[in-house]
């Protein structure tokens, strides 16, 4: 990401999986570089990607009743009640759609998403300057944590396979975090056991993989500028990984869009595809547990 004088930060390109397909063996090497997509696109990422994916998924729920859509002006009220209200006002905006008989899935589809996208729109033309979207992408993240409770009340993998652990992290310096808890989702509602760390001081990746076992360590990339310090964390993770045979993934919206930036880091696959990201893993232990 390019510096402050002459490029926003963008408060919503955090996704960590969000694409059509999953780049195996990724190679090291390479420098890195200056991303070159508008901000819009990496705040697109989140809302028109990972999101969608999420629900897509399960495609054997319920959608909501034509007279129980959402419009764009619930979408407009959200992203106000989420710049200019209290939590109480939120969750209450959100309790009369219910109400209205929105499913959850619709919520995620339809609410969620739009609304991030509106907000990354609202923060480029200047409506918001960046603490006040921040915090709104953070309340957010606080409505999907708040509903994924419902949405995993129709987990029909879990306790289907054995269990299998899972780290999802960001790399470090990354701010956000909002596609790195879509993700866990899809790990959750596939019957995985779901560690994640959002907050890495100094050392922290090395004492949290050598004390646990993880079968699987997935990183999140926003922005090209850390290409060089995620290899890095993905290399440490390795060498100090109480696995010794641990497989690293990695993923985020500047490997949707530019895929070719796989082939600079040292991760097992880069996934750009959310909603085959529990499936894919668990092929590549299964390949894993066979080889040893």
């Amino acid at each position: 990401m390019g510096s402050q004088s002459d490029k926003k930060p963008d408060p919503a390109a955090e996704g960590l999986f969000g694409g059509p397909d999953a780049v195996p063996h990724a190679r090291p090497g390479g420098e890195p570089g200056e991303p070159g997509e508008p901000t819009r696109l990496l705040s697109q990422a989140v809302a028109q990607e990972i999101i969608p994916r999420l629900v897509r998924a399960h495609a054997g729920a319920t959608k909501a009743a034509p007279a129980a859509v959402i419009g764009q002006a619930d979408v407009l009220e959200l992203a106000r009640l989420l710049v200019h209200e209290d939590d109480d006002a939120l969750h209450c905006a959100v309790a009369a759609l219910r109400q209205r008989g929105v499913s959850v899935q619709a919520i995620f589809l339809d609410l969620l998403a739009p609304t991030a996208r509106h907000l990354g729109q609202l923060w480029e033309c200047d409506a918001c300057d960046f603490t006040e979207v921040t915090m709104a992408m953070g309340r957010l993240q606080q409505l999907l944590r708040a509903n994924s409770a419902s949405f995993g009340l129709n987990n029909t993998y879990a306790g289907s396979q054995p269990e299998r652990r899972i780290l999802l992290l960001p790399c470090p310096g990354e701010q956000h975090t909002f596609g790195l808890s879509l993700v866990a989702e899809f790990f959750y509602r596939a019957g995985w056991d779901v560690s994640t760390s959002f907050i890495q001081p100094t050392g922290s990746l090395s004492a949290l993989v050598e004390r646990q076992w993880f079968d699987v360590i997935g990183f999140s990339l926003g922005s090209e500028a850390r290409l060089r310090l995620l290899d890095d964390s993905i290399r440490q993770a390795r060498r100090a990984s109480m696995n010794p045979h641990v497989h690293i993934i990695a993923g985020g919206s500047i490997f949707c869009l530019q895929p070719e930036l796989s082939e600079r880091i040292s991760a097992d696959a880069v996934i750009l595809d959310a909603s085959q990201a529990p499936e894919l893993a668990t092929r590549a232990l299964a390949r894993i547990k066979t080889a040893h």
